[in-house]
């Protein structure tokens, strides 16, 4: 009902104003009659006003006979009107609806190509490569095989291992997914041996390259165990020994956990800086030590080393700046606050830094209270390319 009276208000709106003594009544019967009358506003005695759809205006005429009412139009919008306006404009009209009839036919064409999924493999290949193949900006959607253009573009690009077309109005989406390229220093073409997974974790995707894929998506793998044999089975000819290639990527848990205590310990600095020196003889250190023992001091040192007679010998400048300790009590909100920033660099520097095009897929945080403050556990989960090559 909601698209219907989407299109009946462009088709037309009426602004009717009603005048006589069986106002009230009139409303009544169009409530009955089930027309829809909405802004409904009361200018004086005997006299309303309201919106009404023009498909329902003529339902009005015998309602208005009834109650003796006196109907008259106060505004009138959308395209009926505007068309019935120009209705003597023959050439307007025209080219109106040649415009839509362009509209129609340009929107079965494609004008905007974009490529997903590559990282070594330039946009600007894939996009010549497509044109080759059958797509590119201009084409008629109505007149594209997609498997076919898949099939090519795999042909003129050897490093693509799976490729797809996804239209949405005009515009194509392509996305690729690359082969693998293994890194020499990691292993050599003649070497032989499996694909292994470096960490634990639930598969979401293995696309074996060359070799024989031991796990499905969705199963779980334990680091260490051969995700992709370096073996080619068939049944005509014995099995054949090669080098395993292929992506390997799943879903690794990592876990964060740190207490906070309500009553915090902090450095106050006084400003105040004291230097003294200091010798090093053989790791040992020997500083001319004039601080105020009921003082607090970070202590700096820089050296500058000599050997003399094969020893090692260091004269050392250290810098002393005065502190105080002072105590805070925070609330429960601040050390959330607190913990929600360690949460993040923890994934960021912590995490995602050592993994292989790490992506944050899930991040579950919980909090309990201790007695001194609050504890806070953190699972995160990554998805990540974790196969490795290892001999045989």
């Amino acid at each position: 009902m909601g698209l219907v009276n989407k299109i009946k208000g462009i088709i037309g709106v009426v602004t009717v104003q009603i005048e006589g003594f069986f106002t009230e009544r009139f409303i009544n019967l169009c409530k009955i009659n089930n027309i829809k009358i909405w802004n409904i506003r009361n200018i004086v005695k005997g006299v309303i006003r309201f919106n009404i759809y023009l498909s329902d205006f003529k339902k009005l005429r015998k309602i208005a006979k009834k109650t003796k009412c006196k109907v008259v139009i106060k505004n009138k919008k959308g395209i009926y009107f505007k068309l019935f306006k120009y209705r003597k404009r023959k050439l307007l009209l025209l080219l109106i609806s040649l415009i839509v009839v362009l509209s129609i036919i340009f929107s079965t064409f494609i004008w905007k190509i974009d490529v997903t999924g590559n990282e070594y493999i330039s946009e600007e290949s894939i996009i010549s490569a497509l044109k080759s193949s059958g797509l590119y900006i201009g084409k008629n959607k109505l007149f594209l095989n997609k498997k076919e253009t898949v099939n090519l573009l795999r042909l003129n690009i050897s490093d693509i291992s799976w490729a797809g077309i996804d239209i949405s109005g005009t515009k194509a989406t392509v996305k690729v997914v690359e082969k693998t390229r293994l890194n020499p220093k990691d292993v050599q073409t003649s070497d032989i041996g499996d694909i292994v997974s470096s960490k634990s974790g639930v598969i979401t995707k293995i696309v074996p390259e060359n070799g024989t894929a031991k796990f499905k998506v969705g199963s779980y793998i334990n680091k260490g165990d051969v995700a992709i044999e370096g073996t080619i089975y068939s049944k005509f000819i014995e099995p054949q020994k090669v080098t395993a290639k292929g992506i390997l990527r799943i879903n690794t848990e990592y876990e964060y956990e740190k207490e906070y205590d309500f009553l915090e310990t902090i450095k106050e600095y006084t400003g105040k800086k004291l230097y003294t020196i200091g010798i090093t003889l053989n790791l040992k250190e020997n500083m001319l030590n004039y601080l105020n023992k009921s003082k607090k001091y970070d202590i700096t040192k820089s050296s500058k080393k000599i050997t003399i007679f094969g020893k090692e010998l260091s004269f050392d400048i250290y810098t002393c700046v005065e502190y105080k300790e002072k105590e805070i009590k925070n609330t429960k909100e601040e050390l959330i606050q607190e913990s929600n920033q360690d949460i993040e660099e923890y994934l960021n520097n912590e995490i995602l830094n050592n993994t292989k095009l790490g992506k944050l897929v899930n991040k579950v945080s919980n909090v309990s209270d201790t007695r001194n403050g609050i504890k806070v556990r953190t699972v995160y989960t990554i998805n990540e390319e974790v196969g490795e090559f290892k001999k045989t």
